[in-house]
C-alpha cells in the first residue's frame, strides 16, 4: 500500500524538492513494502517532495495498490493500478504547493488509516518525480489535491505485476497457494487456515466458504488433494513465544504453514478409509515429530465441493485434522496412498 510522501511530525517544516528520476515506476513503493522481510530489500523509491522550480509537469500518474490482481500463464499476481491523468495541471501544481499544517496541542485525530495513492508527475523531457501530498494537522491529506485530480482527464490505465500469489499449478489443481494446519489434541475448536488470493495480501481467512459437515464416504466421489511443503520455524498461533513458562494463562498452539507443491485426486477404497477415519473418535496425540509435508483433502461430489476439508500430515505424526481442530492418527499406508495419488 502506498503512503504519503511526508511523515506525520514534519508538517511545520518546508517540504524539500522531490528527487528527479528518468521514468515513472508505480511498483517502486510496493516492491519496498513487500520485500521488507526479504534478505535483500528492493532499492528505495525516489524521495517524494515539492515540485522543483524548473520542473514543468504535463501529466500526473496515480499508482494505487489494493485488491488488484493480474492472471497470466504463470498464475495470479498481486498488482498495482496506474492511472494517467492529463489536462491543465496548473491547479494541481498550486494544490501541491499548499503548505502542510503543523500539529496542534491536544489535537484529537481519528484512528483510521488513510489509503493514499503514490502520485507521480511527468515532464515533457521524460523526467519524473514523486509528489508529496499536503497534509492537515492529523497527518491526513488535504482535500485540495484530490479535488483537482478528479477534474483531470483520464488518458489511460494499466496494471503492473508485483508478486506471484497463486501459481498456475495451484490454479489448475483448484488449490489455495498456502495452507495452515493446527492440530490440537482433545479437539479444541480451531479450524485449519488458508490464505485466499484476492482478499488482501497476507490476510488469513477461514478455510473455505463451503465448509460444512463431513459427508459420508458413500456420498463422496473423490477427495481433491492439495499438497503443501511446510515453511520453516512455525509460529505460535496465539502470539506467545515458544518458550512460554508453565504459568502462562493460555496454551501455546503451533500453527504450521505450507506452500503448494502439487495436487491430485483420491478415489476408491483409500478415499473411503480416510473419510471413515475422519468420522471416528479423536485419537491423536503429539508424537513430537514435526511434519514437513501435508495435504488438504476436499470432499467432492458431482464435481462440487461437498463438505469440510481435512488436513493430513504426510510424515511426522501422520495426524488427520478436521475442521474443528480435532485430530486422528491414520495408518501410514493411507498417507502413502495420498502421496501416490499426487504422483499419478
Amino acid at each position: 500500500m502506498a503512503g504519503c510522501g511526508q511523515q506525520f511530525g514534519n508538517h511545520a517544516e518546508p517540504r524539500p524538492a522531490a528527487e528527479l528520476v528518468d521514468a515513472v515506476d508505480c511498483t517502486s513503493m510496493e516492491r519496498t513494502v513487500e520485500s521488507g522481510t526479504q534478505p535483500a530489500p528492493a532499492a528505495s523509491p525516489p524521495a517524494a517532495g515539492s515540485i522543483p522550480a524548473d520542473f514543468v509537469p504535463f501529466e500526473a500518474i496515480l499508482c494505487t495498490a489494493g485488491l488488484e490482481t493480474v492472471e497470466d500463464q504463470d498464475g495470479v499476481w498481486s498488482a498495482v493500478a496506474e492511472e494517467r491523468l492529463g489536462g491543465n495541471l496548473d491547479a494541481l501544481v498550486a494544490a501541491l504547493a499548499e503548505p502542510s499544517d503543523g500539529p496542534r496541542p491536544n489535537q484529537a485525530c481519528t484512528a483510521d488509516m488513510e489509503l493514499v495513492p503514490d502520485l507521480w508527475l511527468l515532464a515533457a523531457d521524460g523526467k519524473a518525480m514523486r509528489a508529496a501530498w499536503p497534509t492537515d494537522s492529523c497527518g491526513k491529506t488535504k482535500p485540495g489535491v484530490r479535488g483537482v485530480l478528479a477534474d483531470l482527464d483520464v488518458l489511460g490505465s494499466s496494471l503492473h505485476k508485483l508478486s506471484l500469489i497463486q501459481s498456475r499449478a495451484a490454479l489448475d489443481a483448484g488449490c489455495p497457494a498456502e495452507w495452515s494446519i493446527s492440530a490440537v489434541p482433545g479437539g479444541l475448536a480451531l479450524a485449519p487456515l488458508t490464505t485466499i488470493p484476492g482478499d488482501g495480501l497476507g490476510q488469513v481467512e477461514p478455510a473455505h466458504p463451503s465448509s460444512g459437515l463431513l459427508p459420508a464416504a458413500d456420498d463422496v466421489d473423490a477427495l481433491r488433494i492439495c499438497g503443501y511443503r511446510t515453511v520453516p520455524e512455525p509460529e505460535p498461533g496465539n502470539g506467545l513465544s515458544p518458550d512460554a513458562g508453565p504459568d502462562t494463562p493460555f496454551d501455546v498452539v503451533e500453527i504450521v504453514s505450507g506452500t503448494f507443491t502439487r495436487g491430485g485426486n483420491l478415489t476408491g477404497p483409500a478415499k473411503d478409509a480416510l473419510l471413515q477415519a475422519a468420522a471416528a473418535e479423536p485419537s491423536a496425540t503429539d508424537c513430537g515429530a514435526a511434519a514437513t509435508e501435508f495435504a488438504a483433502l476436499w470432499p467432492v461430489a458431482l464435481g462440487q465441493d461437498a463438505g469440510a476439508p481435512l488436513t493430513l500430515e504426510l510424515d511426522g505424526c501422520l495426524r488427520m485434522v478436521s475442521i474443528d481442530g480435532s485430530a486422528r492418527t491414520v495408518p501410514a499406508e493411507l498417507a502413502a496412498a495420498v502421496v501416490s495419488a499426487m504422483a499419478d
